[in-house]
């Protein structure tokens, strides 16, 4: 199902290639310009649906194949349908490339960004409550959290633009998969630090029970981790100095695993323990190997 911005995209987009082509057939004084408006839809949502795409293309066949049936039609100006195929394809392509995002990696990456940087800066400031016992530090830093769905759905957005332009700037199918795992294992771990952001205030901070040695180190770990990784995608998209850094996160639960934990702070230490997993996996390493890095010392 269509999101309202992919929605409004669409008839833009249909809208703009069926009056282009229907005026541009008129001008060339063609009463009925009939195969003008219904190439250039069917071709643009060829070039440009990521969705049933294979049935736009069957349309876009069986308006080419009534094109080729006016052959036989007595009287019929076939020169005429032929012009005016031909102009709502150079129209279709016009639009299309004209609403075509020239820089989809970017464009991605810029929609990320914020995500990380909401992640990034309410971690910190667990993690700082957790050392100061301020519950309302905590409150606030899990509600601003809350408010990190519309930056997800934002992302998704642009990764469904980015598929629909696929054609058009030729980004590999390869490329796009590997960015809409990126964008679900960031999903995963905004849903996990959401968790351990509820459990350090309401579970934590709101009754005063005592910090575990380790804790707001890991979370300092995790937000620096965050902050990098969203540096490394702004700059070039490589997560060169992320990884050790969220690593480093996830080997502080080794040293809270030998103390006795309440119920609160074990689910705090496995929620950023969880993210750590899900960032990771976000950088490109496989979950075989993520996992090792974070719970496997002999490994290098």
């Amino acid at each position: 199902m269509l999101s309202p911005r992919e929605l409004k995209l669409t008839l833009v987009q249909t809208g703009s290639a069926a009056t282009l082509a229907t005026a541009i057939g008129l001008a060339l004084g063609h009463r009925f310009p009939l195969f003008a408006p219904l190439t250039a839809i069917t071709l643009i949502q060829v070039l440009c649906a990521p969705h049933r795409r294979g049935l736009w293309m069957f349309l876009f066949g069986e308006v080419n194949g009534a094109l080729v049936c006016t052959l036989f039609i007595p009287h019929f100006s076939t020169r005429h349908a032929a012009l005016n195929a031909l102009v709502g394809a150079l129209v279709a392509i016009g639009v299309a490339y004209a609403t075509t995002p020239r820089n989809p990696v970017k464009l991605v990456n810029d929609a990320i960004e914020p995500v990380l940087t909401r992640l990034a800066h309410n971690v910190r400031s667990i993690a700082s409550a957790l050392r100061a016992g301020n519950a309302g530090a905590g409150a606030e830093a899990y509600n601003s959290l809350k408010e990190s769905e519309e930056e997800l759905e934002r992302l998704k957005e642009v990764l469904h633009q980015v598929r629909r332009s696929a054609v058009l700037t030729r980004m590999s199918a390869k490329s796009i998969k590997a960015y809409r795992s990126t964008a679900k294992e960031i999903g995963y771990a905004v849903r996990d630090i959401r968790t351990l952001a509820r459990h350090a205030w309401w579970g934590m901070l709101r009754t005063g029970e005592p910090v575990p040695t380790g804790l707001p180190q890991m979370l300092e770990a995790l937000a620096d981790g965050l902050a990098v990784l969203r540096d490394e995608i702004h700059k070039d998209g490589q997560p060169h100095e992320a990884r050790p850094l969220l690593i480093s996160a996830g080997r502080w639960i080794d040293i809270m695993r030998s103390q006795p934990l309440s119920i609160s702070a074990a689910a705090v230490a496995a929620s950023a323990d969880a993210a750590v997993l899900d960032l990771l996996i976000a950088t490109g390493v496989p979950l075989e190997d993520a996992d090792q890095m974070l719970h496997r010392p002999s490994y290098s």
